[in-house]
């Protein structure tokens, strides 16, 4: 199933190459089944960031990044004022995920600090073009989307697709297509992007991943969080 594993670590360090922001958006509804692994994976890499943060042994008084200078006043946007990762589920940290973050050795130091406060994560759900004034505010260099997808491959099979392939996967449900969010993004700004997928094998409604795709989601949590420590 996992195959094409390290081929797909290798793919993800070449994207991040040169990268000075990050934004991983999670695309699909987690109330049904295999669409949910989007939100999942936002869910618990937000987890494992504010572990790592919160236990910096720096000053108590050290602020989340300077959100008044990445997120500026503005009344469209009024909302989200001061808000760095935006993840609408409560999802508990998962128990091999917990298990992963406890065996973390991390040096929180001032460069890791920055790292993980260029790391902004979005649950963008089934309609990920309500966030894109959000991810332009956030004005990364670098774009992670992930999205259960339809790619007639293994159930839990990971794939990447670069932005200018996107329009060939055939995404699960939110309403605007993918191709299209990517080109009103780059209206402005000329992002880097990579397009994450993972197949699904039950989209009916449950709340809960199947086996395969959390093994799947929880494989691929862990390769990108090695990877934002490792930026």
């Amino acid at each position: 199933m996992l195959n094409n594993f390290d081929k797909i670590s290798k793919d993800i360090d070449l994207f991040l190459e040169n990268c000075d922001s990050l934004l991983i958006l999670g695309i699909g509804n987690d109330i049904r089944g295999d669409d949910g692994l989007g939100p999942y994976i936002i869910n618990q890499l937000s987890i494992l960031k504010e572990y790592v943060l919160n236990n910096s042994k720096s000053d108590e008084n050290c602020q989340e990044i300077d959100e008044n200078k990445v997120l500026t006043q503005d009344n469209e946007f009024e909302f989200f004022d001061n808000v760095i990762d935006i993840n609408t589920g409560n999802t508990p940290l998962d128990e091999d995920i917990n298990s992963y973050m406890l065996k973390l050795n991390v040096d929180v130091n001032e460069s890791l600090k920055e790292r993980l406060n260029k790391t902004f994560l979005i649950n963008g759900g089934s309609v990920p073009e309500n966030f894109t004034g959000l991810i332009k505010k956030c004005n990364p260099s670098h774009i992670i989307l992930i999205d259960a997808s339809l790619m007639n491959r293994e159930a839990g099979e990971i794939n990447i697709v670069d932005k200018d392939n996107i329009v060939d996967i055939s995404i699960s449900t939110h309403s605007m297509s993918l191709s299209y969010l990517i080109k009103y993004l780059q209206l402005e700004r000329e992002y880097d992007i990579l397009f994450i997928g993972i197949e699904p094998e039950i989209m009916d409604l449950s709340f809960e991943l199947s086996p395969k795709i959390k093994d799947s989601s929880d494989m691929l949590i862990k390769l990108l969080f090695d990877k934002i420590l490792g930026l």
